[in-house]
């Protein structure tokens, strides 16, 4: 809703003005409850939810972009092929999810994992754990096939 709105802010010691972007999208990444528990929100259930939400506040260009990482895959980078499926089967059942969903944030490097720092090795992450080339490879064939 922020960035749909016009704003006036200070940037660098200059006064700007932004009319707002009507193709501003949210980002389902999940979170993390007060308990430190990670809550996904990408199942079938939660984008109805959202979609619902989106009719109500009638948006100009409502869409929903879907991280597979972080919340959503309690951190752990291997599960982002099976949500990426999740989503892609909820997108091929539904017209509504078909018509909202615009993409996936998938993590992905040359080498599977992360590694800590020091270990320098070539194509693996540092910071985010996430798919090594081959599997992204796979998802992506998978993703292209189902669209």
């Amino acid at each position: 809703n922020a960035a749909q709105q016009g704003h006036r802010f200070i940037y660098r010691g200059y006064e700007v003005e932004s009319d707002g972007n009507p193709h501003a999208h949210a980002i389902l990444r999940g979170s993390v409850d007060a308990h430190g528990r990670n809550v996904p929100n990408y199942h079938y259930e939660d984008l109805i939810h959202f979609i619902h939400m989106y009719e109500k506040a009638g948006f100009q260009n409502p869409a929903i972009v879907i991280d597979t990482n972080h919340s959503n895959s309690m951190k752990k980078h291997d599960e982002q092929p099976r949500i990426a499926k999740e989503i892609m089967f909820s997108r091929k059942y539904d017209p509504s999810i078909r018509k909202m969903v615009k993409g996936l944030m998938i993590e992905s490097y040359l080498v599977g994992g992360t590694q800590k720092i020091g270990e320098n090795i070539y194509g693996k992450s540092i910071t985010d754990p996430c798919l090594g080339w081959e599997e992204s490879e796979a998802l992506m064939y998978y993703i292209a096939e189902n669209v």
